[in-house]
């Protein structure tokens, strides 16, 4: 890429009328900088959150979280996309209304964290892939569920660190 004279930027090497999505560098660089998207969804009929609880060391319970793949993702809402599908076996993003929430990076691990709110009007169910041990919504300090079933009293323990303020926006938000 190059700029001319007359300030117009010519591609070179390159058929005009390419759609602004085949240049995937305009959305991901790989300088060594992985990416993360995140989704933190909120019923509004229950006015609960939905989290999962990683199969990890440490068994936190955070928001849906997956790597970002520029060869196999068209851009960060796509990445939500796949990772619902494979994680969760949950194919109707379309029923949640997503919103940008923002960017974090994660300097000890050289990691650029885009994370997104989602409305929905009712609960959803999910199956687990092996990545997470569990699934449920909560609510700030009332009933929750967890794998569908009543299970606890407000938000579990064990969150992720920085969860608890995503939690805390996304009900000040809506």
């Amino acid at each position: 890429m190059k700029f001319n004279s007359h300030n117009k930027i010519n591609f070179i090497g390159m058929k005009s009328k390419k759609h602004i999505r085949d240049f995937r560098i305009f959305e991901y660089v790989n300088n060594n900088v992985d990416v993360v998207v995140g989704l933190l969804v909120l019923c509004k009929s229950t006015n609960r959150v939905f989290l999962i609880q990683r199969n990890d060391t440490n068994q936190y319970w955070s928001i849906l979280t997956g790597g970002y793949d520029p060869k196999v993702d068209v851009d960060y809402l796509d990445c939500i996309k796949r990772e619902m599908s494979e994680e969760l076996r949950f194919n109707d993003i379309n029923s949640i209304k997503i919103s940008n929430g923002g960017d974090e990076f994660i300097a000890s691990k050289n990691r650029n964290f885009k994370y997104f709110y989602g409305v929905v009007d009712k609960e959803f169910s999910v199956i687990l892939d092996d990545e997470n041990l569990n699934w449920g919504w909560f609510s700030m300090n009332g009933e929750s569920t967890i794998n569908g079933q009543f299970n606890s009293f407000g938000l579990p323990d064990n969150l992720y660190p920085g969860v608890i303020q995503k939690i805390q926006t996304i009900f000040s938000i809506y």
